[in-house]
Protein backbone atom coordinates (compact mmCIF):
# COMPACT_ATOMS: atom_id res chain seq x y z
CA UNK A 1 0.00 0.00 0.00
CA UNK A 2 3.14 1.98 -0.37
CA UNK A 3 2.83 3.34 3.34
CA UNK A 4 6.55 3.62 4.27
CA UNK A 5 8.23 4.44 0.89
CA UNK A 6 10.30 0.82 1.62
CA UNK A 7 9.72 -1.31 -0.98
CA UNK A 8 12.28 -3.85 -0.68
CA UNK A 9 11.18 -7.25 1.77
CA UNK A 10 14.82 -7.93 3.17
CA UNK A 11 14.69 -3.78 4.07
CA UNK A 12 11.25 -3.86 5.55
CA UNK A 13 11.53 -6.69 7.88
CA UNK A 14 15.04 -4.66 9.29
CA UNK A 15 13.89 -1.45 9.23
CA UNK A 16 10.12 -2.52 10.28
CA UNK A 17 10.17 -5.01 12.61
CA UNK A 18 14.01 -4.95 13.69
CA UNK A 19 14.43 -1.54 14.24
CA UNK A 20 11.72 -1.48 16.99
CA UNK A 21 11.83 -4.22 18.84
CA UNK A 22 15.42 -3.03 19.87
CA UNK A 23 13.70 -0.74 22.79
CA UNK A 24 11.98 -3.98 24.17
CA UNK A 25 14.93 -5.09 26.58
CA UNK A 26 14.60 -1.31 28.58
CA UNK A 27 10.81 -1.71 28.64
CA UNK A 28 8.35 -3.02 30.87
CA UNK A 29 6.38 -6.25 30.25
CA UNK A 30 2.94 -4.89 30.78
CA UNK A 31 1.07 -1.48 30.40
CA UNK A 32 -0.10 1.05 28.29
CA UNK A 33 1.48 1.84 25.26
CA UNK A 34 0.79 5.27 23.08
CA UNK A 35 2.01 5.12 19.44
CA UNK A 36 2.10 8.70 17.97
CA UNK A 37 2.56 9.07 14.29
CA UNK A 38 2.08 5.98 14.10
CA UNK A 39 2.41 5.18 10.11
CA UNK A 40 2.27 1.75 9.06
CA UNK A 41 1.98 0.56 12.76
CA UNK A 42 5.49 1.51 13.58
CA UNK A 43 6.56 1.12 16.62
CA UNK A 44 3.44 0.02 18.22
CA UNK A 45 2.17 -3.18 15.83
CA UNK A 46 5.78 -5.32 16.59
CA UNK A 47 5.61 -3.89 20.26
CA UNK A 48 1.85 -5.59 20.33
CA UNK A 49 3.36 -8.61 18.91
CA UNK A 50 6.17 -9.33 20.76
CA UNK A 51 4.11 -8.33 23.82
CA UNK A 52 0.91 -9.49 23.88
CA UNK A 53 0.50 -7.79 27.58
CA UNK A 54 0.78 -3.94 26.39
CA UNK A 55 -2.49 -2.14 25.59
CA UNK A 56 -1.84 -0.37 22.45
CA UNK A 57 -3.41 2.43 21.55
CA UNK A 58 -2.00 4.00 17.50
CA UNK A 59 -2.85 7.47 17.01
CA UNK A 60 -2.10 8.27 12.86
CA UNK A 61 -3.81 11.31 10.95
CA UNK A 62 -3.74 9.80 7.70
CA UNK A 63 -6.70 8.04 6.97
CA UNK A 64 -5.50 5.58 4.73
CA UNK A 65 -3.02 4.70 6.83
CA UNK A 66 -5.46 4.37 9.49
CA UNK A 67 -7.55 2.33 7.44
CA UNK A 68 -4.67 -0.47 7.02
CA UNK A 69 -3.67 -0.14 10.84
CA UNK A 70 -7.24 -1.46 11.59
CA UNK A 71 -7.21 -4.28 8.33
CA UNK A 72 -4.00 -5.26 9.80
CA UNK A 73 -5.20 -5.83 13.67
CA UNK A 74 -8.25 -7.61 12.18
CA UNK A 75 -6.24 -9.90 9.98
CA UNK A 76 -4.04 -10.56 12.16
CA UNK A 77 -6.72 -11.08 15.22
CA UNK A 78 -4.93 -9.00 17.66
CA UNK A 79 -7.17 -7.81 21.34
CA UNK A 80 -5.74 -4.85 23.28
CA UNK A 81 -4.83 -2.84 20.41
CA UNK A 82 -6.71 -0.18 18.55
CA UNK A 83 -6.33 2.23 16.06
CA UNK A 84 -7.41 5.98 16.07
CA UNK A 85 -7.58 8.80 13.43
CA UNK A 86 -6.85 12.16 14.51
CA UNK A 87 -3.29 14.12 15.42
CA UNK A 88 -2.20 13.90 19.19
CA UNK A 89 -1.76 17.95 19.43
CA UNK A 90 -5.50 18.03 19.27
CA UNK A 91 -5.90 15.71 22.19
CA UNK A 92 -10.04 16.86 22.62
CA UNK A 93 -10.42 15.18 19.17
CA UNK A 94 -9.72 11.81 19.91
CA UNK A 95 -11.99 9.37 21.61
CA UNK A 96 -11.81 8.99 25.11
CA UNK A 97 -8.41 7.24 25.71
CA UNK A 98 -6.29 7.08 29.03
CA UNK A 99 -5.68 9.95 30.69
CA UNK A 100 -2.07 8.92 30.62
CA UNK A 101 0.36 6.06 29.63
CA UNK A 102 3.04 4.22 30.60
CA UNK A 103 4.83 3.98 27.41
CA UNK A 104 4.60 7.01 24.46
CA UNK A 105 6.52 5.92 21.14
CA UNK A 106 7.46 8.44 18.49
CA UNK A 107 9.31 6.91 15.30
CA UNK A 108 10.29 9.50 12.98
CA UNK A 109 7.62 12.04 13.90
CA UNK A 110 9.34 15.03 14.77
CA UNK A 111 12.73 16.31 16.06
CA UNK A 112 13.31 15.29 20.13
CA UNK A 113 11.93 19.00 21.00
CA UNK A 114 8.98 18.93 19.31
CA UNK A 115 8.62 15.75 19.88
CA UNK A 116 8.80 15.90 23.77
CA UNK A 117 5.98 18.69 23.37
CA UNK A 118 3.46 16.74 21.51
CA UNK A 119 4.01 13.56 23.63
CA UNK A 120 4.07 15.16 27.39
CA UNK A 121 0.38 15.64 27.72
CA UNK A 122 0.08 11.84 27.62
CA UNK A 123 2.82 11.33 30.01
CA UNK A 124 2.70 10.77 33.91
CA UNK A 125 5.86 10.78 36.38
CA UNK A 126 7.26 7.54 36.31
CA UNK A 127 6.14 7.17 32.37
CA UNK A 128 8.72 6.75 29.65
CA UNK A 129 8.83 8.22 26.10
CA UNK A 130 10.53 6.49 23.74
CA UNK A 131 12.35 7.85 20.33
CA UNK A 132 14.19 6.29 17.78
CA UNK A 133 16.99 9.16 16.40
CA UNK A 134 19.56 8.91 13.92
CA UNK A 135 23.19 11.01 14.20
CA UNK A 136 21.81 14.51 15.44
CA UNK A 137 20.88 12.74 18.66
CA UNK A 138 23.52 14.90 20.83
CA UNK A 139 22.11 18.33 18.54
CA UNK A 140 18.52 17.45 19.46
CA UNK A 141 19.03 16.40 22.88
CA UNK A 142 20.98 19.79 23.53
CA UNK A 143 18.27 21.78 21.54
CA UNK A 144 15.30 20.08 24.02
CA UNK A 145 17.74 20.60 27.14
CA UNK A 146 15.47 23.71 28.32
CA UNK A 147 12.15 22.07 27.87
CA UNK A 148 12.92 18.84 29.67
CA UNK A 149 13.42 20.45 32.64
CA UNK A 150 10.48 22.58 31.92
CA UNK A 151 8.37 19.53 31.87
CA UNK A 152 10.31 17.22 33.93
CA UNK A 153 12.18 15.18 31.86
CA UNK A 154 15.38 13.05 32.10
CA UNK A 155 17.58 10.78 29.60
CA UNK A 156 16.89 7.86 31.32
CA UNK A 157 18.78 5.76 28.41
CA UNK A 158 20.51 6.68 25.45
CA UNK A 159 22.01 3.29 23.37
CA UNK A 160 23.50 3.35 20.41
CA UNK A 161 22.67 0.31 17.73
CA UNK A 162 23.12 -0.62 14.58
CA UNK A 163 21.51 -3.01 11.88
CA UNK A 164 22.04 -5.78 9.59
CA UNK A 165 22.14 -3.78 5.89
CA UNK A 166 21.44 -0.50 7.22
CA UNK A 167 24.35 2.37 7.32
CA UNK A 168 24.35 5.53 9.69
CA UNK A 169 24.54 6.01 13.70
CA UNK A 170 21.05 4.97 15.46
CA UNK A 171 20.39 5.42 19.19
CA UNK A 172 17.50 4.50 21.19
CA UNK A 173 16.35 7.54 23.22
CA UNK A 174 14.65 6.73 26.58
CA UNK A 175 12.92 9.86 28.51
CA UNK A 176 11.50 9.34 31.55
CA UNK A 177 8.89 12.04 33.33
CA UNK A 178 9.71 12.58 36.55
Amino acid sequence: MNLTGISEKREMIVKLLLDPLVALPYLSSSGTVLDIGSGAGIPGMPFKIARPEFEVHLIESKGKKVSFLRDMIRRLGLKGVEAYKGRAEKRDGLPTLFNSYDIVTARALAPLKKTIGICSPYLEPGSLLVTFKGSRVDQEIEDSEELMGELNFRISKKIPYSLPETEGERYLLILEKE
